[in-house]
């Protein structure tokens, strides 16, 4: 069996997020590397994104095709095979029954080893960020999602044939275990924040993306993750990390 570690790379994996570019912001790098290794990789993605804005110039409808568009462009800069919109409405998502279901469906039919999501528990970052509600929203639908639902042969058999995930990785957590390099990919991860016009249009990305992987390099206990993980001392070359809390559901 495959060990879960900084290493390793899933044959398949699945990230389950709220909005386009939340995979991008969050774990692109991780993505991006694993696409590179032949990990084949699903976008599923909750809303449109369809009220994200904050310019008079679009529609609910214009900004929907706006973000569809951005998805599948920043998708293939990194390598993504499969992208599904699920088109529930931004800021108005609930953990609901029908959305668990959505999610089984989706997971039975591209079944990854490896499905990434949110961390439902997180509420407030530093104290200048309180995190999106839709954000909370897909990150407990997604757990719930995994276990036990998909994997349950009896409910919902019309969703597909029950697949057991082999582990989430759940990121933008206070509580993470794991720390996976993209010093080699965070050029990657940033282009494919740049197909955001309508996201980003105006600000480079690069230059909060550097710094938000660096403090994830700080705020590892480092001599423990070296020891772990084999991250080089961080008084070498700039090291970009991203994290996760890696729960193995499956040995």
């Amino acid at each position: 069996m495959p060990k879960f570690d900084a290493d390793y790379v899933p044959s398949s994996a699945m990230t389950i997020f709220a909005h386009p570019d939340d995979a991008e912001f969050l774990v692109s790098g991780t993505i991006a590397g694993w696409t590179r290794a032949g990990c084949e990789v699903t976008f599923v993605v909750i809303t449109s994104g369809n009220v994200g804005t904050h310019e008079e110039k679009f529609t609910r409808e214009a900004l929907t095709r706006a973000r569809k568009a951005e998805q599948e462009a920043a998708a293939r800069v990194l390598g993504v095979k499969n992208v599904v919109f699920l088109e529930y409405d931004d800021c108005e998502l609930v953990p609901t029954l029908d959305l668990r279901r959505r999610l089984v469906r989706e997971i039975r039919k591209y079944r990854p080893e490896v499905v990434i999501c949110g961390d439902p528990q997180a509420w407030f970052f530093e104290d200048y960020y309180i995190n999106h509600p839709d954000h909370r929203a897909a990150a407990v639908s997604a757990i719930e999602a995994v276990f036990p639902c998909a994997e349950m042969e009896l409910l919902w058999p019309e969703e597909g044939a029950a697949h057991e995930v082999r582990a989430v990785y759940v990121c933008a957590t206070h509580s993470p275990n794991t720390w996976i390099d993209i010093t080699g990919t965070i050029d990657t991860k940033i282009e494919s924040l740049r197909a955001y016009g309508s996201q980003v249009g105006g600000w480079d990305p690069s230059e909060k993306i550097r710094e938000r992987a660096a403090r994830e390099t700080k705020r590892a206990n480092l001599e423990q993750v070296e020891a772990e993980s084999g991250i080089p001392d961080p008084h070498s070359p700039p090291v970009y990390l991203e994290a996760f809390r890696v729960m193995k559901l499956k040995e």
